[in-house]
């Protein structure tokens, strides 16, 4: 996929090698040139502009497109300007990062659909690594329930799901197991990433380093994780 990261501060240029590192093209757009300097060679492409100059927004390959994504933080006032003009001139996906409630109503008022909070989001997850005991990634669906990526314990090693049981001895549920596997970026650096196995089956053995999805009550899963890493 071909993406456009606008605001190159932490989170937008995280995002930017996150999305290359795993294949996709980015063209990375920041008014600061030590930044952008600091990103050519990392990024498809990095375009040293102001987001807010109508004129300079045309130049962009708007129509060659799939997602914009408009990372500035703090200047609440560019970023709407950019969400403007990229509703003006620009058909395919809008994210627009909110750094505030007031800022998200602006941005919703605009007719945004996809609005994020990356600080919020984060903060959230990390509160719930740190509440449930060996966690390495959680998102909340409600007040109950939860996914949460855990590293499998070492005795359930060569064991099958079947074996584990545990829907029936914890209530909760196994989404998928991820596999660490290690390929080659567009750069042709090396980089890890976890590989999705799909729905495991109930003869499907735990190996080594796997990663578990699970889904269910925290405190279920903390139990769990609590119980077989001791």
């Amino acid at each position: 996929m071909k993406f456009i990261v606008i605001g190159l501060g932490n989170f937008g240029s995280t995002l930017g090698l996150r999305l290359v590192e795993d294949g996709h093209e980015v063209i990375g757009v920041d008014e600061n040139l030590s930044i952008v300097n600091l990103l050519q060679d990392k990024l498809t492409h990095a375009i040293c502009m102001d987001a807010t100059d109508e004129m300079a927004i045309q130049r962009l390959p708007l129509t060659d497109t799939d997602v914009v994504i408009i990372s500035i933080g703090e200047d609440i006032g560019a970023s709407v300007t950019t969400t403007a003009l990229m509703k003006k001139y620009c058909n395919t996906k809008i994210i627009s990062r909110a750094i505030s409630p007031v800022h998200h109503t602006i941005l919703e008022a605009m007719g945004i659909e996809d609005i994020i909070h990356p600080e919020a989001e984060f903060a959230d997850q990390l509160a719930k690594r740190l509440i449930v005991n060996g966690a390495l990634r959680a998102l909340v669906l409600d007040n109950k329930f939860e996914i949460i990526e855990a590293n499998l314990p070492a005795n359930l090693q060569g064991k099958t799901v079947a074996d584990a049981r545990l829907r029936e001895k914890y209530g909760i549920s196994i989404v998928t197991i991820l596999k660490k596997q290690e390929r080659r970026n567009i750069l042709g650096a090396k980089v890890e990433h976890n590989e999705v196995t799909g729905v495991p089956r109930p003869e499907t053995v735990f190996q080594p380093n796997d990663i578990l999805v699970l889904f269910g009550k925290a405190q279920d899963i903390q139990s769990f994780l609590k119980e077989n890493t001791l």
